[in-house]
């Protein structure tokens, strides 16, 4: 009989060899095809220079890291709304110029470049009308349904004029991308701004080759019904037009399944191998829950900027240090979290004076009102709590806030909480946590909501609440704080091994491999090489 370590170092085998696999089909479809990537924001911003030339700054966002982690030796199209006025300069001088694809921002980017360019009134539409808020706020469950949304004529007219108008934009865009190359490319679509992109696409290109992923929470179907049935209907028919979509978790994917079923007619669901069928053809519906690219996140927390706000971030911290990292959004459920601070002081004074609650905090679409607002609300709870607890005679005041974008000190930040508070009201994934559990040096204790995806993955070796319960946080920051600090370090190792094992590339991997797999079972069933262009 095999010993428990023989069979522990065959299990390793196996898991690397399921990998390794993987990497090979990979490798197999992007030696094969071309890779066309479509989302509402590009990988680099241009700006203009006063002599007409163009800089470009690459984002740091996690789709970019992403691509670019598994793009080795490869390079993808994107496809890009323009988004600054250099990136409209710089897609002007493309079409004068005759350049199918922008390749000059940077020797060693692993992309080329397309710009979508709707009018300013037309993007306004599609994304400050439609996408933000209305579906965004669908999504996250986040309308006061009594008062709002209401779907007006100016809703309408969004609609039509702006989110089908530019979606429409997007996929005439990729089109002419596809008629550059041989074969079928893989089209891998992202997200809630670009719903109806893949179904426009495969009406003019049958045999492409279209995944899709939503990064955010996909609701039931009872919450989709605050959409009309023309909208809701062209949403999902527009994902069955692809292949393949992708959601966070299951609980998503599944939601999907009900809504088509709800709403689609003619459709036909399969909960068993998680496909829905229509007018002949198949979509697979799968979950791949995003990740960071531990590498890099470690890279930037100990570079040298990250180093230079170590200098005077001490300030901010005490004896015992509450720390959250957000955008200022509803979703994120900031000013709940406020108040089960306020509760937690109240139930337990002795940690007056000794503990500081730290929010870096940064504005998020200001041209929302709704954003706006609660930011407004933000500032208010976190004076009155302050006036509340505040001591004239040591300084201390028990919330502090940091205000503005600079990934580098969020990292730095990260490295020396006790508490991170994630206690979003639903989140797609919500990679704040996974970057703190990977890079806190003091054994600290994630506080997380069940509504963030992270939760599948981390919530067994963090402390889980409920996003509405006040009185249920409180406790939870009280748990974390007397935690005895062998219990602490076994939790921060769980989770740092948690997300070092499923970091970024494995996300992206595990897509492009069930694209690849599609794309080989495409050709077995039209012999003869049918998806090649004429």
């Amino acid at each position: 009989m095999r010993s428990p370590s023989d069979m522990g170092f065959t299990a390793l085998d196996s898991e690397k060899q399921a990998i390794d696999d993987k990497q090979a089909l990979v490798d197999s479809v992007l030696a094969d095809r071309q890779l066309i990537v479509a989302s509402n924001r590009g990988p680099v911003t241009f700006a203009q220079q006063p002599d007409g030339s163009f800089s470009a700054r690459q984002g740091s966002g996690g789709l970019v890291t992403a691509v670019s982690a598994v793009l080795q030796g490869h390079q993808a199209t994107w496809i890009a709304a323009v988004m600054t006025d250099g990136d409209r300069a710089r897609a002007h001088a493309a079409n004068d110029q005759g350049e199918a694809l922008i390749a000059d921002h940077g020797a060693t980017s692993r992309f080329k470049l397309r710009f979508v360019v709707p009018s300013p009134d037309a993007y306004h539409k599609y994304y400050n009308v439609i996408s933000n808020p209305l579906l965004w706020f669908l999504q996250h469950y986040l309308w006061d349904t009594p008062r709002s949304p209401d779907i007006t004529h100016e809703t309408w007219d969004a609609w039509r004029e702006g989110y089908v108008a530019v979606n429409q934009m997007f996929a005439d865009e990729i089109l002419v991308a596809c008629a550059q190359f041989d074969r079928e490319p893989v089209i891998m679509l992202q997200d809630y701004q670009l719903y109806l992109a893949g179904g426009m696409i495969r009406r003019k290109r049958p045999n492409a080759i279209i995944q899709h992923f939503v990064h955010i929470p996909w609701p039931d179907p009872d919450y989709w019904r605050l959409l009309p049935r023309e909208m809701r209907l062209v949403i999902c028919e527009g994902l069955l037009g692809c292949d393949i979509v992708g959601f966070q978790i299951p609980d998503h994917a599944r939601s999907f399944m009900n809504t088509c079923e709800a709403y689609v007619p003619g459709c036909v669901i399969d909960y068993t191998n998680s496909t829905v069928s229509l007018n002949g053809r198949t979509t697979e519906v799968r979950h791949y829950p995003i990740s960071i690219d531990a590498e890099a996140v470690r890279k930037t927390a100990y570079s040298q900027e990250a180093r230079a706000y170590e200098r005077y971030l001490p300030t901010h911290w005490n004896e015992f240090t509450i720390l959250r990292v957000d955008r200022a959004e509803p979703s994120k459920n900031i000013i709940r979290g406020f108040h089960a601070f306020d509760r937690f002081l109240e139930a337990h004074p002795e940690y007056q004076n000794r503990v500081n609650f730290i929010a870096v905090t940064q504005p998020s679409r200001m041209d929302v009102a709704e954003y706006r607002d609660y930011l407004d609300d933000m500032s208010a709870t976190i004076g009155r709590i302050n006036a509340k607890y505040a001591n004239v005679e040591t300084g201390w005041q028990p919330i502090q806030i940091i205000m503005g974008e600079s990934y580098p000190r969020v990292l730095a930040a990260m490295k020396w909480y006790d508490v991170l508070m994630v206690n979003s009201i639903i989140d797609g994934m919500n990679l704040v946590a996974k970057e703190g559990a990977l890079i806190n040096e003091r054994s600290g204790v994630i506080v997380l909501s069940e509504g963030a995806g992270a939760a599948l993955q981390l919530g067994d070796a963090c402390l889980m609440v409920s996003p509405a319960d006040v009185e249920g946080t409180a406790d939870a920051i009280y748990q974390a704080l007397t935690m005895p600090i062998q219990e602490r370090q076994q939790r921060a190792q769980r989770l740092r091994r948690l997300v070092e094992k499923d970091d970024v590339t494995v996300w992206f991997r595990d897509q492009l491999a069930d694209i690849a797999e599609h794309a080989s079972e495409q050709e077995l069933r039209e012999p003869g090489g049918t998806d090649r262009v004429a």
